[in-house]
């Protein structure tokens, strides 16, 4: 009885959004372990090595180089704690893990949007638009990947700071932008509303949340002796050697990575500009992240599909703030009735975006599967706009076993230049680094 009760004092929003996301996710996983499973990518397998690596006496921005922030190695050292040594284990874990982040995240997203809306469609609509990109659900199957805890973290920081717990908000933010740079809009975002909702002293106890976790941070790794080539690699690298792509390179991007859901992109235009114009005051920072985010993905960082998931929320939000509007402006022309019908009206307009939306899903699917990937359609590119001998060595040229390979066999590289995405290759190019540098302990020097 108490658990009959339970499911039905459910808000009606996450009633009709919950079961869509499990059958989503539990579709995506049964056909990844039916065809894909173990094949691992190459980040993936990255990240869950350095966690392993991290176990073995390994030391991040070290031991190994790369532009990532730390969270994601914290988070898979005690994975590999817990798969015992096991590497089909610690795979499993992450996979689990990482699809649990992604399904918690979209949850997240239309609650948001019932927070800020208070209206249950808006919420439906906002938890649908995130899984129009069939990779929120797919790739996390494939294990750990840095953007997947940066949105969750990111948008649970938006749920604390909306209920009026700016210290938990600002420390959650902090584990976003320790996830991936391009967490640290959600700690600037944080800090603003803190302010709003509570004033100077909600903003000072959001900047104290993230200053705890960023101290925690900063010591663990002075203690390590790893301060300085974490900056160097998380913050010069990426700026000095970062994506080469132009805005039209990641326009294109971002149309592949959207498909036929690019269709939502100006509904969700109209929501940001409705909440800078009409209510900037309480909803300014749906407008200012998504546009911050924009200019992420057009002209920083947009290698993947990946690369869009933040982006992916606000596109949400924006367009939950449209169908509220939709709803409001329907309302007004329409003579009230009596309670039931309303809720009759409220339940199937709730249904229209569902079957809408919806359409977008599955045409999202098949929009994968036929379409070129973002990722190597990107790369292709780069090799083609890239002259010959601007860049002198490449990947190939290092003498280094495959990612997979070293993650299977437990490997401990003899070289910190082990992973070599084209980020790491231009870096060592620029700065006269070798491709056999036995540790990457600071700025490198040049010859």
């Amino acid at each position: 009885m108490a658990l009959r009760t339970s499911l039905r004092s459910r808000p009606a929003w996450l009633s009709t959004l919950s079961p869509i996301v499990v059958v989503l996710f539990i579709a995506g996983f049964v056909l990844y372990y039916r065809f894909e499973w173990p094949s691992l990518a190459t980040d993936p397998a990255f990240f869950q090595h350095t966690g392993w690596y991290v176990l073995q006496g390994g030391v991040p921005y070290i031991d190994v180089w790369d532009v990532n922030p730390p969270v994601p190695f914290a988070i898979t050292a005690v994975l590999a704690a817990l798969s015992g040594g096991d590497m089909l284990v610690l795979y499993g874990l992450s996979s689990a893990l990482t699809s649990l982040v992604a399904a918690a995240s979209v949850v997240l997203v239309a609650w948001i949007a019932y927070l800020v809306t208070d209206e249950h469609t808006p919420a439906v609509a906002a938890g649908l638009t995130m899984l129009v990109v069939p990779e929120l659900y797919i790739l996390p199957l494939q294990g750990v990947r840095a953007q997947f805890y940066a949105l969750f973290f990111g948008i649970a920081s938006f749920a604390f700071v909306l209920r009026d717990r700016p210290f938990l908000a600002g420390a959650v933010a902090a584990l976003s932008a320790g996830s991936w740079q391009s967490g640290a809009v959600f700690a600037f975002l944080i800090v603003g509303m803190a302010y709003q909702r509570r004033g100077r002293n909600g903003a000072l106890s959001a900047v104290a949340g993230g200053g705890v976790v960023t101290g925690i941070v900063v010591l663990v790794f002075a203690a390590a002796g790893a301060l300085v080539p974490m900056v160097v690699q998380t913050v010069l690298a990426p700026l000095v050697a970062g994506s080469p792509h132009s805005w039209a390179e990641h326009i294109y991007t971002i149309l592949l990575v959207f498909g036929y859901g690019s269709v939502l992109l100006p509904v969700a235009f109209y929501g940001w500009a409705h909440a800078a114009v009409r209510d900037p005051r309480v909803r300014w920072w749906v407008p200012a992240g998504g546009a911050i985010l924009a200019f992420q993905v057009l002209y920083i960082d947009m290698d993947g599909s990946t690369d869009a998931l933040l982006w992916l929320s606000f596109v949400a939000l924006g367009v939950a703030i449209t169908v509220e509007r939709v709803i409001a402006w329907r309302t007004t022309r329409t003579e009230m009735d009596r309670a039931d019908h309303d809720a009759t009206r409220t339940a199937r307009r709730r249904w229209i975006v569902v079957a809408v939306i919806g359409v977008l899903i599955l045409s999202g699917l098949a929009w994968n599967i036929g379409s070129p990937a973002p990722k190597s359609t990107l790369q292709t590119m780069e090799q083609e706009a890239t002259p010959e001998g601007s860049v002198p060595i490449t990947p190939d040229d290092a003498d280094v076993p495959s990612m997979q390979t070293i993650y299977w066999e437990q490997l401990k590289p003899d070289t910190c230049h082990y992973r070599l995405s084209w980020n790491e290759v231009r870096w060592i190019s620029m700065t006269d680094d070798r491709l056999d540098a036995q540790t990457c302990d600071g700025w490198p020097d040049r010859s």
